[in-house]
């Protein structure tokens, strides 16, 4: 993978470490939010890759929204496996989505670290 993508891929999972470890302390290491929260991060992670490969295959092959669709039906079968697994519903489906919302924090944080105007080459 690129550099780039290594890097948001590391920027997600450290969101996800310091999510998981405010998130255990804010909510008395309730089980429920602790192990949704890593499984959107998780997610959020294969998210990323899928982005990264479907982007890459986007000139070889005709034009598809095929892993689009993909994606976000991974990212519902995920809030829908937590709302069944778990009693409380609420913290269940609330760490799921801050999990899976570390790909758009991740975004800007790499954008920033990385920069668009230092990435670019200008003549």
């Amino acid at each position: 993978m690129k550099k780039v993508i290594k890097s948001y891929v590391n920027v997600i999972i450290i969101l996800g470490i310091i999510g998981t470890i405010l998130g255990t302390i804010l909510t008395n290491y309730e089980r429920s939010f602790i192990f949704s929260y890593v499984l959107g991060t998780i997610g959020a992670v294969l998210y990323v890759i899928s982005l990264y490969y479907d982007i890459i295959n986007l000139g070889l092959k005709k034009r598809s929204k095929k892993g689009y669709y993909i994606r976000y039906l991974f990212s519902a079968s995920l809030f829908l496996l937590v709302g069944v697994l778990f009693k409380e519903k609420v913290l269940a489906l609330l760490g799921v989505f801050l999990g899976l919302i570390n790909v758009k924090i991740g975004a800007y944080i790499v954008g920033f670290l990385i920069g668009g105007e230092n990435s670019e080459k200008k003549d």
